[in-house]
């Protein structure tokens, strides 16, 4: 066999080898996305589902509906996807609006409807959306079901566009029983695939290394909103494309506001500054919070306090394994209260028990606060979740808490944040390197 004949089957195996496998810009591959809304349709077999993607506004950053985005893997604005498990040929199919050339200008250029869309998401057919209620009225031919996520379920579209398009869809088929779509796909979401972790690992280490200048800005007199811009850059220069949620940077009376978004007071030496902050890689978030000392030192009562909750982070590490809840009255969260109220008093001689006023843990993925379908779903590997203990005690303005990830696994766990100092001695060292 010839060099030049072997170059061409080389090239041509290479050729079907990228035909085979496509990935999206995400680096996750069409097929999975494909998997997720054929596991999906299994479980809601008995009606139609049309999920409704949020619409485009005029100068606001556009997010995905989670949702929307878990099954087709583009942003789509406006986008509606409808599976229909039933029908003999369309069983998936993705509205999307026409392309505007004239708005592209401002907006830059967007996914056309047509079988080259279909092909690249790897999804069965992608229409106008000017045909949706055309096509729908096909599809729920025979159909006495329609899944969608109804208001008042959590979720990442604006609830009065949420509620104007169940209305529309009650509207056309009044006869037709509405049933409600997150639960089943939650229980999806809550696992993650390879990919799904591939990602989280990414927004993680992006938002240690947005800690990392956090805790080189934090000084006396500084202001937190100083704190807020030095960890954001950090965010964005590392590939976030936004942070999952507002940073959260609250110095001394602060420190006990667990949602504290302002970010507008100085601060001052002798202080404690809780920052809880996290990346959005990919729609994938991360969820991460350190306290730290303002001048570098933690005095011997915030070293206290803090040693009692990394002690109750350390019990609650211990208690994550597959089969267990993560609710207030499963292990985790009782290890580390328990752990917090049977050490330390606040100045009166009380418990701190009274002073940990959150629950110890949240699954993450998509959302921050991601999708739960029932509360006390037992932990199985693959499972990402927070361990996040802390004691707020306002008549000491002095607040702590650690926050790291963990991802459940056949034994135990993983902890994906190990990156970030934890400990008293080393957060003081991390805060003796070079201030910006």
């Amino acid at each position: 066999m010839g060099l030049g004949l072997k170059l061409k089957i080389m090239v041509f195996l290479l050729l079907l080898l990228s035909l085979a496998t496509k990935f999206l810009a995400n680096g996750v591959e069409t097929a999975e996305f494909r998997s997720r809304r054929q596991a999906y349709a299994s479980r809601t077999a008995d009606g139609v589902t049309v999920l409704f993607n949020a619409p485009e506004e005029d100068l606001r950053e556009f997010v995905p509906d989670k949702n929307f985005y878990y099954f087709t893997g583009t942003s789509a604005p406006g986008g509606i996807l409808v599976l229909s498990p039933r029908h003999s040929q369309h069983k998936e199919t993705l509205f999307i609006p026409e392309r505007n050339l004239d708005q592209e200008k401002w907006t830059g250029a967007k996914q056309a409807p047509g079988i080259e869309t279909a092909r690249l998401l790897n999804i069965d057919r992608v229409l106008p959306l000017e045909q949706f209620q055309t096509e729908l009225n096909v599809l729920m031919a025979g159909q006495k079901k329609i899944y969608a996520v109804l208001p008042g379920h959590k979720s990442t579209a604006n609830a009065c566009v949420q509620e104007n398009q169940i209305a529309k869809l009650r509207g056309l088929f009044p006869f037709v029983e509405t049933a409600q779509a997150a639960a089943p796909i939650a229980h999806l979401r809550m696992t993650k695939s390879a990919a799904e972790l591939a990602l989280l690992r990414r927004a993680i280490q992006i938002t240690i290394a947005a800690q990392e200048a956090a805790s080189r800005t934090i000084a006396d007199g500084r202001y937190e909103y100083e704190v807020e811009a030095a960890l954001e850059f950090e965010l964005r220069r590392a590939g976030a494309t936004r942070p999952a949620f507002p940073s959260i940077v609250g110095s001394g009376p602060n420190s006990v506001i667990l949602h504290y978004e302002k970010n507008t007071r100085p601060m001052r030496q002798g202080e404690l500054v809780v920052v809880d902050i996290g990346a959005e890689f990919a729609e994938y978030a991360a969820d991460v919070t350190r306290t730290y000392p303002v001048g570098g030192t933690f005095s011997p009562r915030q070293k206290e306090i803090y040693l009692i909750v990394l002690a109750a982070q350390e019990a609650a590490l211990r208690a994550v394994k597959p089969g267990v809840i993560i609710g207030k009255s499963g292990p985790i969260h009782r290890a580390a209260y328990e752990t917090i109220d049977s050490q330390g008093k606040d100045l009166n001689g009380g418990a701190l028990g009274q002073y940990f006023i959150h629950g110890t843990s949240h699954h993450l993925g998509l959302e921050v606060h991601d999708a739960v379908s029932e509360p006390n779903r037992a932990l199985e590997p693959g499972m990402v979740i927070t361990i996040e203990p802390g004691i707020y005690i306002p008549g000491e303005n002095l607040g702590v808490r650690i926050e790291d990830v963990v991802l459940v696994t056949e034994t135990g766990y993983e902890l994906l944040t190990k990156d970030l100092p934890r400990t008293p001695e080393d957060i003081e060292k991390l805060m003796r390197k070079r201030r910006i």
